[in-house]
Formats: C-alpha cells, sequence, structure tokens
C-alpha cells in the first residue's frame, strides 16, 4: 500500500512539475508583468511544500528525496527566476526614473506650404541615464492640462500608441477626449537620427545609447494623425472630429466615417494652460521608467506652448478636414493606399 502511494504521489509531482513548468513557458514566450508576480512566489511555495511532504513520505531518507526533489527542482527555479528577474526590472526602472535627466533641451515649429501657422513641434533633448541599459525609449505624447497621476500599470494602457486622443479609460479621472501631441506611427517624411538599423529610420521608438547620453529628436504631430507618407497626402483617424459620417450605401473607402465606430462630434483642446506627458523607458520583464515628470518640467521651462492654449488650439485645428481644407488639401480619390475602416486622406492637388 505505501509504495503504490508513492508511486502515485511521484507522478502526482511529475504532472505538477510539468504543468507549472508549461505555465512558466507560456509567461516567457507572452511576456509576464509584475502582477504575475505572487504566481511565481506561489508555485515556489507550493514547489517547496510538496518537496518538504515527499520527504516526510520516504521516511526522511535523502537519497529517496532526492528524486522527488530533482522533479521538482526545474520548476522551483524557473519560478524564482521569473520573480527574480520581475523584481529586478522593477528596481531597473524605478532606479531608472529616479536618475534620469534631461538636459540641452529645444523645440521649433513645424511649419508646411500652405498652412497658416505651424502644426506641430520638433523638440530635441539630451536624456542622460546609466550606462549600459538594454531597454527603449517610447515616443512622448504631450497634452494640455489633465495633470493627474498615472498609476504605472496603466500608464501603456493611458497612451494612444498612434491615432487618437489622450485615453482616459483606465483612469478614476475622466477628462474626456483631450487632444495631443505625439509621434505619427506610420510616416516616412521624418527620418529618426537615432536609429541603429535602416529598417528602423522611420520608426521613433530607440534604444537608449549605451555610452549614458541619448540625444533623442521628436517631431510631434496632432494625435488625429495617422499616416503621412508626405506632406501632400496627410491621413487622420477616421472617428477625428469634422470626419463626415458616411451615408445610406457609403463605405469608409470613400473617405467617410462609419457609424458603427465611435467617432469625436467635439474635442477638448485644453483643460488649463500646463503641458503635461506620458514619456516611458521599457525593457525585459516589465521594466518601466516612468520619465513624464522629467519631460513636463522641461515642457514647462522651455516649451513655447506652455500658458498658451490659443497657440496648441490652432495647432490642432490646421490638421483637421476643415483645417486640411483651408490649406487646400481635398479628400483623395477612392483607391489603394488611401481611405481605410480606420483612416481618411486628404491630398494636395498637384
Amino acid at each position: 500500500m505505501k509504495k503504490a502511494f508513492l508511486a502515485f504521489l511521484f507522478v502526482f509531482l511529475l504532472a505538477c512539475s510539468a504543468f507549472f513548468l508549461l505555465l512558466a513557458l507560456i509567461y516567457a514566450k507572452e511576456g509576464a508583468s509584475w502582477s504575475e508576480v505572487p504566481t511565481f512566489a506561489g508555485v515556489v511555495l507550493a514547489g517547496l511544500v510538496l518537496a518538504f511532504v515527499w520527504w516526510l513520505c520516504v521516511g526522511r531518507t535523502f537519497k529517496w528525496a532526492l528524486l522527488g526533489w530533482a522533479v521538482l527542482l526545474p520548476t522551483v527555479f524557473a519560478h524564482s527566476w521569473m520573480a527574480v528577474a520581475l523584481m529586478y526590472a522593477r528596481y531597473e526602472g524605478d532606479r531608472l526614473a529616479r536618475t534620469a535627466r534631461i538636459e540641452n533641451y529645444s523645440e521649433k515649429p513645424i511649419t508646411w506650404p500652405g498652412f497658416d501657422g505651424p502644426v506641430g513641434i520638433e523638440i530635441t533633448l539630451e536624456l542622460h541615464h546609466a550606462a549600459g541599459l538594454d531597454a527603449a525609449i517610447l515616443p512622448p505624447e504631450i497634452r494640455m492640462g489633465a495633470d493627474i497621476d498615472i498609476p504605472r500599470d496603466r500608464l501603456s494602457a493611458t497612451r494612444t500608441n498612434g491615432s487618437g486622443y489622450f485615453k482616459d479609460t483606465y483612469l478614476e479621472r475622466k477628462v474626456g477626449d483631450l487632444t495631443i501631441l505625439k509621434t505619427v506611427l506610420f510616416q516616412k517624411i521624418f527620418e529618426n537620427p537615432s536609429a541603429k538599423n535602416q529598417h528602423y529610420k522611420w520608426n521613433a521608438f530607440t534604444a537608449f545609447d549605451t555610452s549614458g547620453t541619448t540625444r533623442l529628436v521628436y517631431h510631434l504631430l496632432p494625435g488625429a494623425v495617422d499616416y503621412v507618407p508626405d506632406r501632400n497626402r496627410i491621413c487622420i483617424d477616421s472617428r477625428s472630429h469634422g470626419v463626415p459620417l458616411c451615408t445610406a450605401g457609403e463605405k469608409p473607402a470613400n473617405g467617410c466615417a462609419s457609424p458603427n465606430v465611435r467617432r469625436i462630434t467635439q474635442p477638448i483642446y485644453t483643460d488649463g494652460q500646463h503641458l503635461s506627458s506620458i514619456w516611458l523607458g521599457v525593457g525585459a520583464y516589465d521594466m518601466t521608467a516612468d520619465m513624464s515628470g522629467q519631460l513636463t518640467t522641461a515642457l514647462r521651462r522651455h516649451g513655447s506652448l506652455q500658458s498658451n492654449p490659443d497657440a496648441w488650439t490652432s495647432m490642432q485645428k490646421r490638421l483637421e478636414p476643415a483645417g486640411l481644407a483651408r490649406a487646400g488639401y481635398e479628400l483623395c480619390p477612392v483607391g489603394d493606399n488611401s481611405h481605410t475602416s480606420t483612416r481618411t486622406c486628404y491630398c494636395k492637388p498637384e
């Protein structure tokens, strides 16, 4: 009877170890976050308890105990590694957020022919940080107003990650569809001077320089802008203010917004007069460094739009459909590389 029980217990240890190893592999492939640390710690504790129970059941015999421990060791090691890696990444993110600093900040307006003023701003800065970092810097998103504390676990969700307006979906305080300035996710008119690889020269994402000083240039346009292959073709999110709704029988491919998609009727251009930002450094194992405070300080101290809501609002409106029309743009012809269900494009006739 005892041998049968030990055999059953050993099979149970094998099944538990295999299941938890599979769980660790899934997290390693899909990515784990700080919220999973209790799960990893729980698995480690369960593995140690099972190891202790096996030791008791084999009569506290070290030779037989090793057999069960060998089965459980990979699981305990894998989950311990994941937990420690996440905790170290958390520490690295906190340290980077505390010690990174901005120097030599400057900005200049982005002006295009046909518009009566700037359509965005180009900011240049030097970021001084710890040397040897293996992490990336996400491009910033800037808003006027809504100086609210965004919890670290909601920072990425609050970013638009492309087109649109400030996302308050995951925040306790709702601020509405607040306009922003951000880099265009799909654009071919601004080359990234920090790109180490030719394939990433149009991408505003960049890695921390291993020297400890990273020079950054960002071209920030209104959040409604979705795709800019050149200055004569400007595509905006079809849910943006001013894009006409599709009538009966029309499709978004004709350059209209589908009534089934939530669309902005009237954006909130400003909520106060102060600039605020979301600016992150990110790395493996959910490493997140919130550098928003450093950039917000630079924007408020040196930014030309600080305490100037009229200039901010005018900049936003220039790239809305009405502003594009005043600058000589009209809906692009229907066809390839034009309107989609999420994008409406405006072209400037030659």
